[in-house]
């Protein structure tokens, strides 16, 4: 009898150790291709977000659906050895054309294939265009990015970022976990 019962505490051990594998494992499937977290690092995109903000990401919506304008994204760039996540707006879907124009007051506004784009989520006017040639043609299977704070945003205006890769977009943001007085979905 004392053989059995300990055979039985070896399967139940076995079975718990299985099960905690499994879910183990499902975890780590789940956080690597279905949802994320990031921190916000930098003011580029204030008003709406700002440094040390938690935010949830969608990293399987990006991969099965096209991004949209006005979507928040995650985004990987990539140098060599060095990598880092930034988190931008789309502006620009692939083929669309961007132009920032002089309005007669010193700054810039934002035009996508003629139309002028109204845009009541950045932070001030537009005061730098970056280094790229305008009219800009985004390029085929690429998305223009930009921050929300648009004088104080490192984005796709630069040939140093440029346009953003469909397989570089990390995740679409869909929530604010932290702080806890600005928890909740996000614009």
């Amino acid at each position: 009898m004392a053989e059995a019962n300990k055979r039985t505490k070896k399967e139940e051990w076995r079975a718990a150790l299985f099960q905690l594998a499994v879910v183990i494992l499902i975890v780590i499937l789940v956080r690597t291709f279905v949802i994320g977290t990031i921190y916000v690092k930098g003011s580029s995109m204030e008003p709406n977000f700002h440094h040390g903000d938690f935010l949830l990401i969608n990293k399987l919506e990006i991969r099965l659906q096209t991004p949209a304008y006005g979507e928040v994204v995650i985004c990987r760039l990539e140098e060599g050895a060095y990598q880092e996540n930034i988190i931008k707006r789309i502006v620009g879907l692939p083929e669309d054309v961007i132009d920032l124009r002089e309005n007669g007051s010193g700054t810039y506004d934002l035009y996508r294939n003629g139309k002028l784009i109204e845009e009541t989520y950045i932070a001030e006017p537009i005061h730098e265009k970056g280094n790229i040639t305008y009219p800009y043609t985004v390029p085929v299977g690429q998305y223009f990015v930009m921050g929300d704070n648009r004088n104080a945003s490192t984005d796709s205006r630069r040939t140093s970022v440029g346009c953003i890769s469909k397989e570089n977009l990390v995740g679409r943001v869909v929530m604010r976990l932290y702080p806890f007085d600005t928890f909740g979905v996000t614009i």
